[in-house]
């Protein structure tokens, strides 16, 4: 009876043990974690760390989370968890400086009517609302907020949250100066397109989450001391007196990031006017009186074509489409990426169109390092080859490469002249054509602006930068637009921006690098999870190209054939003969037979496209499915007969 006492008592001990030890481990190893991604994705960075360590006062997470209603969606379920987990994690880094406080907000509550007032989204759920959302204050009332966790946006989360608390660590953001000649209706905010104003690009919002964001007046005669970065897009038309006061901001220590293009795809398709196509000087722009001082060149007629980079687009007749790369659309992924400049550094894929190339030239003491460059299998194009409309097939067949890498986008860096060297200008006349201004609006209804002084107060004109210049230049402004770099999709009746290229990334880096800060960059630039095949990438490409170099050879051969053809039939009717000669029906027949036979070559070279790719795909499946059951099995006969031999040895040796 003792013994029965003393067993069943143990058992209870060790089961009241087995769940004591996971509650512990359960609570204090909450956050633990062992993280074996290659690009340490589940690791907070080293630039999250450092945000964390400056927080200085108090700061206060409201994670508002509907687990209740989640319970039937286990992906969301799972993905609030991860959310919550990394939240915890911040909490405890922060040694008790940042406060998290776990909501669930019940239908008709308090907490809804504050989830609400905040600006949290709530998705419909049966009859009530799904919130996931984060709200975040400081001890002086700012508030940030995160409207929904999208599960498309998981890459981008540790940065989301870390940006969320450096605006609330320094709520003084960094002042960017815009200047546009494309209609980013940058001057409208979110209250008014309430109101139902026109909606402004997508880049604009995302700009004014991290940025203070001005307008500044193209027809001003400088910049103002409180722009901390200037931000110069597709100018048009840029007076003398804007020009000059350009180079004295950037001579003067200002940063810039400008964006020129040869051909922009938006303002050639939309126009100031869009019941009206727009004139090819409204989809050109260039700053070349600017960079050609300063030592640099983007030639405004020339645009970048790239076989290596280029994007795959439906070309062809309707009833019978194809899938061509179109060259000068571009998807630039790592081996276009300078991975050692902290704005690209592990950035994802950036997408151009119908970009430019960047050429130093001179001798000055200017250092243009490549940020974004094409393959070694690229060359510059006349850009009236694309003005008019695509032609992938023209293009590849006029594509001979010349074997260098051509840089799309760079930083300068050295020591530049004025490119003014004789002082400020003077305004030609009053009433000189104007250019257009971000909201569409002619610049000379301004009144008294055209004949205004070159420089206020008489300053001092820079002949030279007082030190080093910093300015990134990108050729190409397209990369901004939502098409190249944002996808719109509905979740559950609410639309979503899911970003499926990093051209944003890259804007935002660059205006932090310039602005001075670096951490948010390196956060930026995490969490890309995609892994691309990269082999697969490689063959189909050497494939595309043996195909394309056939597939060529082939239709000039056939189209000489049917010229042969036409010749022999149109040389006998000018004989004078209804009927055709023996000799001539030969080799008309011939000639016929011959079209049969590249056509039918022509159709096995393009079934041969991918045969490369499938049996690389037969392998992998092979690997993953048969290899490593064999080899298991293969270990398993070994370790048997291993086994078995050692029993026999053991066998023989006790008989003996």
């Amino acid at each position: 009876m003792n013994r029965s006492i003393l067993s069943v008592a143990g058992l209870i001990l060790v089961a009241v043990l087995f769940v004591a030890v996971n509650v512990f481990a359960n609570n204090a190893f909450r956050t633990a974690r062992l993280d074996l991604t290659e690009d340490k994705l589940y690791t907070l960075s080293d630039g999250s760390r450092n945000i964390i360590a400056s927080v200085r006062e108090p700061i206060t997470l409201r994670f508002y989370f509907s687990e209740t209603l989640a319970n039937a969606l286990p992906a969301v379920k799972s993905y609030g968890l991860r959310v919550r987990e990394l939240l915890e994690e911040y909490a405890t880094l922060s040694e008790g400086r940042i406060r998290l406080e776990v909501i669930d907000p019940e239908p008709f509550t308090d907490q809804e009517d504050e989830a609400v007032r905040a600006g949290l989204q709530g998705v419909p759920f049966g009859q009530d609302n799904l919130y996931f959302g984060l709200i975040g204050a400081n001890t002086t009332d700012d508030e940030e907020t995160i409207a929904f966790f999208s599960q498309e946006k998981e890459a981008f989360l540790e940065y989301d949250l870390t940006r969320l608390i450096y605006n609330l660590t320094d709520p003084e953001k960094p002042t960017v100066g815009l200047i546009t000649g494309h209609q980013m209706n940058a001057h409208v905010n979110r209250l008014m397109r309430l109101g139902g104003g026109p909606e402004p690009w997508p880049i604009i919002d995302l700009i004014r989450e991290s940025f203070e964001l001005e307008l500044v007046d193209a027809t001003a005669v400088a910049i103002d001391d409180g722009i901390d970065v200037l931000l110069v897009v597709h100018p048009l038309g840029l007076s003398d007196n804007m020009l000059y006061a350009i180079d004295q901001y950037v001579l003067g220590g200002g940063r810039a990031l400008i964006y020129v293009d040869p051909h922009s795809e938006v303002a050639a398709a939309q126009g100031r006017d869009p019941r009206r196509p727009a004139p090819p000087e409204m989809a050109r722009s260039e700053l070349e009186k600017l960079f050609n001082a300063w030592g640099i060149s983007v030639d405004p007629d020339l645009v970048v074509g790239d076989y290596g980079a280029a994007q795959q687009v439906s070309a062809g007749y309707p009833g019978n489409p194809k899938i061509v790369r179109y060259l000068p659309w571009l998807q630039l992924a790592d081996g276009n990426l300078n991975p050692t400049d902290v704005v690209t550094s592990q950035l994802g894929p950036v997408t151009m169109a119908t970009g430019g190339a960047i050429v130093r030239h001179g001798d000055g003491a200017v250092e243009l390092t490549p940020l974004l460059s094409s393959s070694e299998q690229s060359m510059l194009f006349n850009a009236e080859d694309v003005r008019f409309g695509p032609t992938p097939d023209r293009l590849l067949e006029q594509f001979a490469p010349g074997g260098n890498r051509l840089v799309l986008a760079g930083r300068l860096t050295g020591t530049v002249p004025s490119a003014f060297p004789d002082g400020p200008p003077v305004e030609a006349a009053a009433d000189a054509a104007a250019p257009p201004t971000d909201d569409g609006a002619p610049q000379d209804e301004a009144e008294g602006k055209a004949d205004a002084p070159a420089r206020p107060g008489g300053d001092l004109h820079l002949a030279q930068s007082t030190g080093l210049v910093n300015l990134i230049v990108v050729a190409d402004s397209d990369t901004l637009f939502e098409q190249f770099w944002l996808r719109r999709q509905d979740l559950l009746g609410q639309q979503l921006l899911v970003p499926i290229a990093a051209n944003a990334d890259f804007l935002i880096n660059a205006l932090d690098n310039l602005a001075g800060s670096n951490d948010l960059i390196s956060l930026r630039s995490r969490g890309k999870s995609a892994r691309p095949f990269e082999a697969v990438a490689t063959l189909r490409l050497a494939a595309e190209q043996k195909f394309l170099a056939r597939e060529r050879e082939l239709t000039e051969k056939l189209e000489a054939t049917q010229t042969r053809i036409a010749e022999l039939e149109s040389r006998a009717q000018a004989g004078g003969g209804a009927l055709l000669s023996a000799e001539q029906q030969t080799a008309i027949a011939d000639a016929r037979a011959e079209v049969l036979n590249t056509r039918r070559e022509l159709r096995g070279v393009q079934r041969d496209l991918n045969r490369d790719i499938e049996r690389l795909e037969t392998r992998v499946k092979f690997a993953n499915i048969g290899l490593m059951p064999i080899v298991i099995g293969i270990v398993a006969v070994a370790l048997a007969l291993l086994r078995h031999q050692r029993r026999r040895r053991r066998a023989s040796t006790q008989r003996s």
